[in-house]
């Protein structure tokens, strides 16, 4: 509509000048115009029914023409206002939006225009309706409702708060004035004069609230005559923000974020007033109380991709995963563009914290489609696919990230963990000590290895007990090969860990195993070796000589390591220490005896 009244205003400003030049005619009465008199506007009323809307606008223009002095008020007539309309191009029976009526009140040079509306009701008529002042439409003043039950009678209560209403602006007129010139104080003074003249005026105050604002008075001020205007006009979008603004720079986040939310009620389709409020909320992490704003903002505004854009993160971060995916695919759909990295980041995020791990490796791949030289994306692809129990294709895809990134942090280290997990030892053991040679945080990688090395030596212990109780060959070969599979793990560990209690842990678990190994070998030997006849030469041994070796060198390694569990466990170190020398000389004793017989 405004496009209409755009091109026809070369037609109306020569309306304008016929009408500042003529008479304003009425079917009643014929008055001369003051050109210095103030001039009002009156819009054609808001209505279910046209004809009703239609016979009150008029009556109200000719009811406030008469009622006033033509030297105090100049009121367009309905002939003339249906001329401009029509001409135009709006039909003469249709209210105008409040910006065409305040467009078409600045052509028409009034100073003042009144909008509302006229309902029947079950005793007769009301009219809401506001005096606006044209220089600015958010400067207005409600009026009360005028009831009647006839149209007539309402006018005419409506006449009479407009004419109350006025004895505001004469004052408002001098505070704007002298408001403009930079006299604060008198301005101030002004304004309440016109609120001393009309106690409900808010016009006066509105011109007050302008200048402590312009003059950046204290926001305790601003927020004093702005709290006054809200109390009158719940809905005036210049107090709202004022009061907001000044809650904002006292640093009271709540009453910030309470007042602009008053005032996206006041005005529901300022779309910048969204974002303020959201991020408003955000500031503060209170994204729950954002969601239901924005999402009342996107249903306003379908397909607007900014707004969607906007209540997607919002949607996110209050994890209402339920409505945020379903728009994040909207939006993409619409705007490819934003399916960047950061809408992947949201999505794969949400599923995973969902535990819906399988979509979550879906989004991932989506994003590796389009960004594949994206590490963080082939990583978080590789994690996906270890949830949704995809191990070899994680190990692949980690070792896509290793591909692009040799020295990826803690990539190898991701790929021991998930040959772990798939029982691959030797493999997971590898890619320790690739993870050791790239750099990877040596306490990680070497606690890593504890940790299955601490595993590997409970297994060990239960085969070490089982073949005391049993002291049979094979249980003994079971010990042994138990145990000793455990040493190269915690080797690794002592060597790899920074910090001393863990390196010391690893020490003493090697030093327990290496003690296991060798006695189960003693026990083994001296099982496996031949019944020496004495005075004869002794008889080969090799089985025993093998293993007489065998817990020679594991005895040694228990020894150098043993006292590293003093503070682990000292009543263990303090047995072991009675028992290694014992172990250690009958391991000799029996390389002596067992190796010598082996001999050719």
């Amino acid at each position: 509509m405004k496009a209409r009244l755009g091109t026809a205003r070369s037609m109306v400003a020569a309306t304008v000048l016929l009408i500042g030049a003529t008479p304003v005619v009425e079917a009643q009465t014929t008055r001369t115009v003051n050109p210095n008199a103030p001039r009002l506007v009156v819009g054609t009323l808001r209505g279910a029914d046209k004809k009703v809307s239609v016979q009150t606008s008029e009556e109200i223009r000719s009811r406030l023409s008469a009622d006033n002095p033509f030297r105090s008020l100049t009121v367009l007539s309905s002939g003339d206002y249906k001329q401009v309309v029509e001409q135009s191009g709006y039909p003469y029976d249709e209210a105008l939006t409040t910006g065409d009526l305040a467009s078409l009140a600045k052509l028409l040079r009034t100073d003042e225009f009144i909008e509302g509306s006229v309902e029947k009701t079950a005793t007769g008529f009301v009219i809401n309706a506001r005096l606006v002042l044209t220089r600015d439409a958010d400067l207005t003043q409600p009026l009360p409702p005028a009831e009647g039950d006839r149209v007539a009678r309402a006018v005419a209560a409506l006449s009479r708060s407009v004419q109350d209403a006025r004895k505001q602006i004469d004052s408002e007129k001098k505070c704007y004035s002298q408001g403009r010139d930079g006299k604060a104080a008198e301005a101030i003074a002004s304004a309440r004069a016109g609120v001393t003249a009309f106690p409900g005026a808010t016009l006066a105050r509105l011109c007050e609230l302008g200048v402590r604002v312009g003059f950046k008075q204290s926001p305790d001020s601003i927020i004093r005559i702005a709290q006054e205007i809200i109390k009158l006009d719940p809905k005036s979008k210049v107090a709202l923000t004022a009061v907001a603004n000044a809650y904002k720079e006292k640093g009271e986040n709540a009453k910030y974020t309470e007042s602009l939310t008053m005032l996206l009620a006041a005005d529901p389709t300022n779309m910048r007033l969204v974002e303020d409020i959201v991020n408003a909320f955000a500031a503060d992490g209170k994204w729950e109380l954002a969601t239901p704003v924005i999402a009342q903002a996107v249903k306003d505004n379908p397909g607007d991709v900014r707004l969607m854009k906007l209540a997607f993160t919002v949607f996110m971060n209050a994890k209402d995963y339920k409505t945020g995916l379903p728009l994040g695919e909207e939006m993409v759909k619409i705007d490819t563009s934003a399916a960047d990295s950061a809408y992947f980041v949201k999505v794969i995020g949400a599923y995973d914290a969902d535990s819906s791990f399988a979509k979550a490796a879906g989004a991932a791949a989506e994003a590796v489609r389009k960004f594949p030289a994206n590490t963080f994306f082939l990583g978080t692809l590789g994690q996906s696919q270890l949830k949704s129990g995809q191990q070899a294709q994680a190990v692949a895809t980690f070792h896509r990230v290793l591909a692009i990134n040799p020295k990826a942090p803690n990539m190898h280290l991701l790929i021991a963990r998930t040959f772990d997990e798939m029982k691959q030892p030797d493999s997971a053991f590898v890619a320790l000590r690739e993870a050791k040679a790239a750099g990877d945080d040596p306490q990680a990688v070497g606690g890593f290895a504890l940790t299955i090395g601490n595993r590997m030596f409970r297994a060990g212990q239960e085969a070490f007990q089982k073949a005391q109780a049993g002291k049979g060959a094979d249980d003994y070969r079971n010990a042994i090969d138990v145990n000793a599979a455990v040493a190269p793990w915690v080797y690794f560990a002592d060597s790899t860990l920074t910090a001393v209690e863990s390196k010391n842990t690893a020490g003493f678990l090697l030093a327990v195993t290496s003690f296991n190994v060798a006695l189960s070998a003693v026990q083994w030997a001296q099982l496996e070796a031949p019944k020496q006849v004495q005075g004869q030469p002794p008889k080969p041994a090799p089985k025993s000589c093998e293993l007489a070796r065998l817990a020679q060198s594991n005895i040694s390694v228990a020894q150098m390591n043993v006292t590293r569990g003093g503070r682990v466990s000292p009543a263990a170190v303090a047995q072991l220490m009675g028992v290694i020398p014992n172990i250690m000389t009958g391991a000799d004793q029996m390389v002596k005896v067992y190796c010598a017989a082996a001999k050719p």
